[in-house]
């Protein structure tokens, strides 16, 4: 196992410098992004094959399989490629929203029992699946990122953590986009015990929650806020869950005469707001499953949980000068 490793690393080294073995490159098929759909019982897996070549190391060439099985459809690709198909670069799984319970069970079984899967490749939903492989790999890990840092509604989601919250919760939440000429980010998809598209103020809410925001910009009332950090404890105590948000936050523009704590006032209601727009849309099944987790004797001798939930926000405003309209507001 050692060995393979090194020797795939190696060969990727070779990639970056330039000097390679295309006799090497040509025994071994290295995906870099895989799709998986479902449709009458059969899955169709389509995998997105490096083929470089001296004058382009980006080239590549897409292979498509359908059967009634994963393992049948990569016999399949095994044969329409004629090379020794390799998962130890895959940068991207792409799934489409057929994806029901137990084919997870099934992709997930099917990386856990390969030995060159590293299973710490991006995961995504993608709603229009016939258009994914227009865009790299990278490129879509880069838009997911982006709107991370910026607009705050999703984050990468690796497939291990898919994993770990499907063992532990048996729900997990994924970045979902759609195709139609450019690359749009829907918000996430809950999956596994549910199985819908969240909204952009549910997604936000969710990364709020889950302490998993970096940056957001929203506009509440002629006032422009940026989110600049956030961090969030969940404490769970039986029924009783406590979400406790220090964050800071900037005023980028300002049209009103609201004195200071005012706006934070409806800074702090917005956040509240995309928490419970998460909350009430959810059924509160990440809750409960964080009850049962935690709190299981609670969990099981409870038929009717009811949540009570209390959200204390601490906000901390940054000054910044500079921005125009940021000082617009009457000191108190």
């Amino acid at each position: 196992m050692r060995y393979l490793k090194l020797v795939f690393i190696t060969l990727l080294l070779l990639l970056t410098t330039g000097c390679v073995s295309y006799s090497e490159l040509n025994e071994l098929g290295i995906i870099d992004t895989i799709l998986i759909d479902k449709n009458n019982n059969e899955y169709t897996i389509t995998i997105n094959v490096l083929t470089p070549e001296e004058n382009n190391l980006e080239n590549s060439k897409i292979y498509s399989a359908t059967n009634n099985t994963l393992s049948q459809c990569l016999n399949d690709l095994y044969l329409s490629t004629t090379k020794k198909i390799s998962f130890s670069h895959l940068e991207l799984l792409a799934l489409t929203p057929n994806i029901s319970r137990t084919d997870y069970d099934e992709i997930i079984n099917l990386f856990l029992n390969r030995a060159d899967s590293r299973n710490t490749f991006s995961t995504i939903i993608v709603s229009t699946p016939d258009q994914l492989m227009e865009y790299k790999s990278k490129e879509l890990n880069n838009l997911i990122n982006i709107n991370h840092e910026e607009e705050g509604s999703v984050a990468i989601k690796q497939f291990d953590s898919i994993i770990k919250d499907i063992l532990e919760i048996n729900i997990s939440y994924i970045p979902r986009i759609k195709i139609d000429q450019e690359v749009i980010i829907e918000g996430y998809q809950s999956i596994y015990e549910e199985n819908r598209l969240l909204s952009k103020e549910e997604s936000i809410g969710y990364n709020f929650t889950t302490d998993q925001l970096v940056q957001a910009l929203f506009t509440v009332d002629d006032i422009g806020f940026k989110v600049n950090s956030s961090k969030t404890n969940i404490i769970v105590n039986k029924n009783k869950i406590n979400l406790d948000i220090n964050n800071t936050y900037q005023i980028i523009s300002n049209n009103t005469n609201l004195k200071e704590k005012d706006i934070e006032k409806k800074y702090n209601q917005e956040i509240k707001k995309y928490i419970n727009e998460f909350l009430k849309n959810n059924k509160y099944n990440y809750f409960y499953n964080l009850i049962k987790k935690y709190n299981y004797k609670y969990y099981q001798n409870n038929n009717n949980i009811q949540l009570d939930f209390e959200i204390n926000i601490v906000s901390s405003k940054i000054d910044n000068s500079n921005i125009k309209g940021g000082n617009q507001y009457e000191q108190q």
